[in-house]
């Protein structure tokens, strides 16, 4: 039986799909990098391997393929005995090893970030050791690298229902929240998104770039992300608690990405400084839902950032939200997760969010 991408090459009139066949994928960079077969050793390095590993297990078999990943915690626990039962047989080595330690697991592909061609990408091109580069910073970009994996695994239909279920999911969040913002009526909620830092306690916390995905997830989820005209830097930005106050948020939410998000929204709750904000006085400080990683950021996860940043914006537009089957569905969805896995080793992890809707 031919497969789809075989039919498709047929009506465009072009060789039929070959596993065995060269074939050529565009990275994010606009770099062309041929194949002559697929690759069966593949690193996952650099810098932001944790999102680079959560796109490529996505597709199926993947596991099978990766011979190497950097550091794929970000403190709240490692990603990859979740992703890979095979985990313990993977060369691990630091998010900044150079391209000979990287070369040491003789990968036939190395996949990085594009903020690190220069720092490793280069040495390994140079080292005759192909490189894909992926941004995955952006919804679009996200849909956009996705596809390219596809190409590169030879699993374009599956790159097809990944994105599907993720513009779907979009839609329909973007709809109801709509419905909540927008006019002199419905004001848009003014969120600002915080990360908090335990040397500064309770008197200055950090905001994301206005570039940034965190800025995107409040718009689309119907709120205004007041941060974003103080901050058009590329990084985190420190702020204090007087500049908060003249933000005037209606919500802050609190993000952590090495230790719970939970018990530093509990602190700026408790904060005499905090309390005297509107969004402290009212009681709204939350913590952003994380399990092995942070909701709000460039990962595979940010959709359900996304949907429970929606219904706590806006609890009316989303009666009987539910976190739990949202991050069921998500799991099932992306990793084929199997209920008693999720029942037992992720939905735990949102214990102490579940009071947020």
């Amino acid at each position: 039986m031919r497969t789809l991408a075989a039919v498709l090459a047929l009506v465009a009139g072009l060789a039929p799909y070959s596993p065995a066949a060269p074939y050529s994928v565009t990275d994010a960079l606009g770099r062309t990098v041929t194949f002559a077969q697929e690759p069966a050793r593949i690193v996952l390095a650099g810098r932001g391997t944790l999102l680079l590993a959560d796109a490529a297990y996505l597709f199926h078999d993947v596991g099978g393929r990766v011979v190497g990943a950097a550091v794929t915690d970000q403190g709240l626990g490692d990603v990859l005995p979740l992703l890979d039962p095979a985990h313990a047989s993977k060369v691990r080595f630091p998010n900044n090893a150079g391209a000979e330690q990287i070369a040491g697991a003789k990968p036939d592909l190395v996949i990085l970030k594009t903020y690190s061609k220069q720092t490793v990408g280069d040495a390994l091109e140079r080292a005759g050791i192909a490189v894909l580069y992926l941004d995955l910073e952006s919804p679009e970009s996200f849909y956009r690298d996705v596809r390219t994996l596809g190409l590169v695994f030879r699993q374009p239909e599956r790159a097809d229902e990944v994105v599907r279920w993720y513009q779907s999911r979009v839609g329909d969040i973007a709809a109801a929240a709509a419905g909540a913002a927008g006019s002199a009526e419905a004001p848009r909620p003014r969120v600002l998104v915080v990360q908090t830092s335990a040397k500064d306690a309770d008197l200055a916390v950090t905001v994301p770039p206005a570039g940034w995905i965190q800025a995107w997830m409040v718009e689309t989820a119907g709120g205004t992300p007041v941060w974003v005209a103080e901050n058009r830097t590329t990084g985190w930005l420190k702020v204090g608690i007087e500049q908060v106050a003249a933000w005037d948020p209606d919500q802050v939410l609190v993000v952590s990405y090495a230790s719970s998000a939970s018990d530093a929204a509990h602190r700026l709750a408790q904060s005499p400084a905090w309390r005297s904000a509107r969004a402290g006085a009212t009681g709204a400080i939350r913590a952003f839902p994380a399990d092995l990683v942070s909701w709000d950021q460039s990962d595979t996860r940010w959709i359900l950032g996304l949907a429970w940043l929606a219904a706590t914006i806006h609890p009316e537009r989303f009666p009987g939200f539910d976190l739990r089957a949202e991050a069921t569905a998500f799991y099932r969805m992306a990793y084929g997760l199997e209920p008693a896995v999720i029942s037992s080793f992720i939905l735990p992890r949102l214990e102490r969010v579940m009071g947020s809707p």
